[in-house]
């Protein structure tokens, strides 16, 4: 519709308006002609006087076009004031519309409009301005995107192009420092060797001091920085930090310093540290150098190596020339050698006729002592072995150069050493004397013989001069020996055993019954044994047994492991008995021979296992009461959603309790929440979290309108007193880590106070986090430091901000592709790639990305993650 449409509606409204009233005029005439008529009087105005006298009432009908009138003009009023209403609305409308389409128009050309307030009164309004809000998040995500990228190929053509340290170092330092506009730089490498942090290189320093500085891990802000293997970010310098010196301002304390690791493979390669004169650093700053760090340290990683291969080629090279001079001098020794070798020929031609009949000789000496049964060796009057015989090789397994070189000492044990030498010192003075020795000796392969030698005294023998010893192996006959003690000893374990044994023959036949078999089957042992099973009258169950036993080791001769419910009767008194069999299968070369059937008695172990179980089946029963008190007592999730609308709780268990909890408490100007994470899990952890629960309800509601670090702070002074932590003796460090916030009810302000744990605040696509202090809750003092109190963060916000506050069992957790944490790295980019989400969508994606995370691996601890929109 035109803009002319209104006016053509009110003149359309006046002419209806005049028509129903000349309408209304000619049915007044028309009545009063019908009377005239009626009356047969002329039309005058004589006539209408005449019949208004006779006809009082028509005095009412000529009123009726005033009264149509007097309705119809405060109607026609009425309307027209609506329709310019209606004109005005619509006027606004288009505006609006059109300020929104210009609006967008600005989006789709790449601008960035300026928002005005109207804009949110309509849902297309709202849809362009969360549009206009995710445009600004994205296109300040691409610039520093891109400045990141374009830092990092800055730094990466010095990476490339620098192979020397410390160039390499100074070469990073002075990029950076210009890139980020630091004042002051100085980069460390970690030396693998003295476990020290090394400066290599400084920017802007003006003191010899701090050059060539060395650190220690922990030591100093640098030394803490490779301790914790995370940047550090103090805005607070300490006094004792260098000064920047410039020309125009003389010398001055930077404002802030940063501290970043170099870490590859988790592995630390050094530091660089940067100081600041102005009091803030972008966070993105720190971003591009973390993502740099690990560039930086996998180039020191190959640069080091290179240096090392480069050291090791150079020793190589080294030996290598050595090398080749030594093979020039014994090239020399070779050809003199030649000339001698020629002058031996001769000589050796005319022994060698004289060589063969020798050797003849001596090889059926050999083959003779080689093949002999026993060993033949002699040791001289110092006691050391000069010969041995070939057959040294069947006895000791050991070749006569070996035996010649003394090594086989050490295998002959040092025992028998010694007492081969007493041997010696026993027959020294007897010439011709004998005497006998019986040792061990382990052979190369691992094998233990046992030895005996006879020992003679021929040291007056011109043809021996020594001792000589006759050895032969009796290993044989030391093993059948010990077989039958050991066949002795176990008849007499047998016989006074516990357990039932039984060795019974494959075709049924028993062969042995100690004493305890009459205890189960009332049947002497005297008279089963040398009987067939079939003759002797078992109980049906126990003859059941053995039969099973029979059929099975004759398909599968293997040990089985078989349980059997004995029933006894000691006169009127019945029992039954659980016995544990084995049936064991006996070989006799590679044959099954007998079957040894050993039954222990496990009845009283069975009765004990049934109690354990009953034991366990209270324990659980009472932990699942334990978890429906600690439910009921912990805070329901619809009075935080009650006051917080768009929010969640996500709370995981590791076991039926937990020693995570959240927290809520309202007062009258006040909403408090906070996650809780006690030390331990389980059982411990839900008793310490109990005594939180109460004391900060106890502490919020005596001190109504408590800040969040003072309620953090008497929290911490009431845990200690509670577990009497405060006194000079006590051993207990159980405590607990906090995030806790208190949002006002009348103005858009909370405050935070942390205790190990942080915030996490999301606002118009970025993220702030707010680490809060490094100290728990409860614990014991330190005795030579004196503790500050906890922070109190107050935080302005606006309408759409987001606010996330979780436990370690979130970021401690071990999983992904690579088995690592979780980590609060990944929480701040699960936050900033979805910026957009609303707070169910983002309980969804931790829910689904910590189980995804987690994987076939156990839940280390419990978790508790708390999200709030205001």
């Amino acid at each position: 519709m035109s803009r002319r449409d209104p006016y053509i509606i009110k003149r359309i409204n006046l002419r209806r308006v005049i028509v129903v009233t000349v309408i209304s005029v000619l049915v007044v005439l028309l009545i009063l002609f019908a009377f005239i008529m009626e009356s047969d009087l002329p039309i005058n105005f004589l006539s209408l006087t005449q019949i208004h006298r006779e006809h009082p009432s028509l005095i009412l009908i000529d009123l009726l076009p005033l009264v149509v009138s007097a309705i119809l003009h405060p109607m026609h009023h009425i309307m027209n004031q609506a329709i310019s209403e209606y004109e005005e609305r619509v006027l606004e409308s288009q505006q609006l519309l059109k300020r929104n389409t210009e609006f967008a128009i600005g989006l789709s050309n790449g601008e960035d409009p300026e928002a005005f307030d109207e804009i949110l009164e309509t849902d297309l309004g709202k849809a362009l301005r969360m549009i206009h809000i995710n445009i600004k998040a994205d296109r300040r995500k691409e610039s520093e995107q891109s400045w990141i990228v374009e830092g990092k190929d800055i730094v990466s053509k010095i990476l490339r192009e620098q192979h020397d340290m410390e160039e390499l170092s100074y070469g990073i330092l002075r990029v950076l420092s210009s890139y980020i506009e630091s004042s002051q730089g100085a980069f460390y490498v970690y030396n693998e060797e003295s476990k020290l942090l090394v400066n290599t290189a400084t920017y802007a320093y003006n003191r010899k001091k701090y050059l060539a500085q060395e650190f220690k891990i922990g030591e100093g802000l640098v030394g803490q920085c490779a301790f914790e293997m995370d940047y550090i970010y103090r805005t607070e310098i300490p006094e004792d930090y260098i000064t920047i010196s410039s020309g125009i301002l003389g010398d001055q304390k930077p404002e802030c310093i940063l501290l970043v690791p170099l870490i590859s493979n988790e592995v630390l390669q050094g530091i660089v540290e940067f100081a600041f004169m102005k009091e803030h650093i972008p966070k993105l700053t720190i971003q591009f150098l973390l993502e740099l760090g690990e560039i930086i340290a996998r180039t020191i990683l190959n640069l080091n190596m290179n240096l090392r291969t480069q050291k090791w080629l150079e020793e190589s090279r080294a030996m290598t020339e050595e090398l080749q001079k030594n093979e020039t001098q014994l090239q020399d020794n070779a050809s003199e050698m030649n000339s001698a070798q020629q002058k031996l020929e001769q000589a050796n031609i005319q022994l060698e006729g004289k060589i063969i009949e020798a050797r003849q000789a001596n090889e059926r000496l050999h083959l003779m002592l080689e093949y002999s049964s026993e060993m033949i060796s002699i040791y001289n009057n110092d006691s050391l072995l000069t010969y041995v015989s070939p057959s040294v090789i069947n006895i000791y397994a050991c070749s006569v150069e070996e035996m010649m070189a003394g090594k086989y000492v050490e295998r002959l044990g040092k025992v028998h050493t010694t007492q081969l030498l007493k041997l010696f010192e026993q027959i020294r003075d007897n010439p011709g004397g004998i005497e006998t020795l019986e040792h061990s000796f382990i052979r190369p392969d691992g094998e233990k013989i046992f030895l005996r030698s006879v020992c003679r005294n021929m040291l007056d023998d011109n043809a021996i001069k020594g001792f000589l010893l006759n050895t032969t192996d009796i290993t044989e006959s030391v093993r059948v020996e010990r077989e039958q003690r050991l066949k002795t000893r176990m008849q007499a374990l047998s016989e006074n055993s516990l357990d039932l044994i039984l060795r019974i023959s494959t075709s049924g036949n028993i062969y042995y019954a100690n004493p305890i078999v009459e205890d189960y089957t009332y049947i002497a042992p005297s008279s089963m044994v040398n009987r067939n099973l079939s003759e002797v009258p078992f109980k049906q169950v126990f003859s059941t047994l053995l039969d099973e036993v029979l059929a099975s080791m004759a398909i599968s001769p293997v040990k089985k492991n078989l349980q059997l419910t004995l029933p006894l009767e000691m006169g009127e008194y019945k029992t039954q008995r659980i016995l544990n069999v084995d049936a064991i299968p006996e070989f006799q070369e590679n044959e099954l021979e007998t079957i040894l059937i050993v039954g222990h008695d496990i009845t009283e172990a069975k009765a004990i296992e049934k109690e354990i179980k009953i034991q366990n089946r209270k324990v659980q029963d009472s932990i699942n009461y334990a978890e429906r008190i600690q439910s009921s007592i912990l805070p329901d999730t619809a009075r935080i959603r009650k006051a917080f609308p768009r929010s969640f709780v996500y709370y995981k268990a590791k076991d039926v309790i937990s020693g995570d909890f959240p927290w809520f408490f309202e007062t009258d100007d006040s909403y408090y929440i906070a996650a809780v994470d006690c030390t331990g899990h389980g059982v411990p952890g839900a008793l310490l979290s109990m005594v939180g629960l109460f004391l900060m309800n106890n502490i919020t509601g005596l001190n109504p309108g408590i800040s969040a670090g003072d309620l953090s702070e008497s929290l911490h002074q009431e845990v200690r007193k509670a577990l009497k932590q405060d006194h000079d003796k006590s051993e207990t460090r159980d405590g607990m880590d906090m995030a806790l916030c208190r949002f006002m009810k009348n103005r858009p302000v909370m405050e935070f106070a942390g205790a190990h744990r942080p915030l996490y605040v999301l606002s118009e696509g970025e993220v702030s986090v707010y680490k809060g202090d490094r100290k728990a809750i409860g614990g014991l003092k330190h005795r030579r430091k004196a503790e500050k109190p906890f922070t109190n963060t107050e935080i302005h916000y606006r309408p759409g901000d987001k606010f996330f506050f979780f436990t370690d069992g979130l970021t401690d957790q071990m999983g992904g592709p690579e088995g690592l944490k979780y980590g609060s790295a990944r929480v701040r980019q699960v936050l900033l790639e979805n910026a957009g989400y609303t707070i169910p969508q983002f309980f969804d994606h931790f829910q689904s990305d910590f189980i995804s995370w987690m994987g076939k691996e156990r839940q280390l601890d419990d978790l508790l993650l708390i999200g709030i929109e205001v």
